[in-house]
């Protein structure tokens, strides 16, 4: 679908966010805001209200997303650092340990975030995915 068809987004905004590699509303939904802002030069604020619209238009409900979050996504951890690909995008993410229960409100403040046990846990768009495909470099946390 054409991005234009997203209010506020005209022949400029359109060129620019496909020369950062945003072609499509799907691809502009699951963007990294930060990535797409240091790529074109556009407002933070500005792109998170494309993102929503888009969602919107692409009707690109909460649950379908839910289910492909462990299918299009990664979570790479190192040195105490957390980062999550999802799609084709890049998030930073702060990682949290300790008692799920205790941390867990804490952790749900956060719009990306890894919780650290066993396995990585991911919080990511108002929800937690299980599963997410990750690679840790260095364990850290565990000497």
């Amino acid at each position: 679908m054409d991005l234009k068809i997203v209010k506020g987004i005209g022949k400029v905004y359109e060129k620019k966010l496909k020369e950062a590699g945003i072609k499509s509303l799907e691809e502009l939904a699951v963007s990294s805001e930060k990535e797409i802002a240091e790529k074109t030069g556009i407002k933070i604020e500005k792109i998170r209200g494309w993102k929503e619209e888009a969602r919107k238009i692409a009707g690109m409900a909460k649950a379908i997303i839910i289910e492909e979050i462990p299918k299009i996504s990664f979570i790479e951890i190192e040195d105490g650092k957390a980062r999550v690909k999802i799609k084709e995008y890049w998030h930073d993410a702060k990682i949290f340990q300790g008692n799920f229960d205790e941390i867990k409100q804490k952790v749900e403040n956060e719009k990306v975030a890894i919780y650290l046990s066993k396995k990585p846990k991911l919080w990511f768009n108002g929800e937690w995915y299980d599963g997410v495909p990750y690679k840790i470099k260095k364990r850290w946390w565990r000497k």
